[in-house]
């Protein structure tokens, strides 16, 4: 089995991800940055904006009725993404140097 990327659950049909964002702006372009990374798996997931700033990703290969690597690789990606920006705005705020933040 392979491992559920941070953040996402499994039922029996597909892999969901539910993601709150700061505000609308933000959470049209994160649907925007899964619908890029999607297209370069080819692989396409449910993605729903919901309220102002929730997005909720849903993946499950169709053609195979199921959960597959295919889904694990576009979750893996996603939740790079996440990490990604979390890091980035974690440095905008505190700075690159994590030494001196610890002391």
């Amino acid at each position: 089995m392979t491992t559920l990327p941070t953040g996402w659950k499994k039922n029996e049909q597909a892999l969901l991800l539910a993601i709150k964002c700061e505000d609308f702006t933000h959470a049209v372009a994160l649907f925007n940055y899964i619908a890029d990374i999607a297209n370069k798996h080819n692989h396409h997931p449910d993605i729903c904006l919901k309220k102002y700033n929730e997005i909720i990703v849903t993946t499950s290969t169709h053609s195979e009725d199921k959960v597959t690597e295919k889904d694990y690789a576009l979750a893996k990606d996603i939740t790079d993404l996440l990490e990604y920006q979390a890091n980035k705005q974690d440095i905008e705020v505190n700075g690159r140097n994590i030494n001196e933040r610890t002391k």
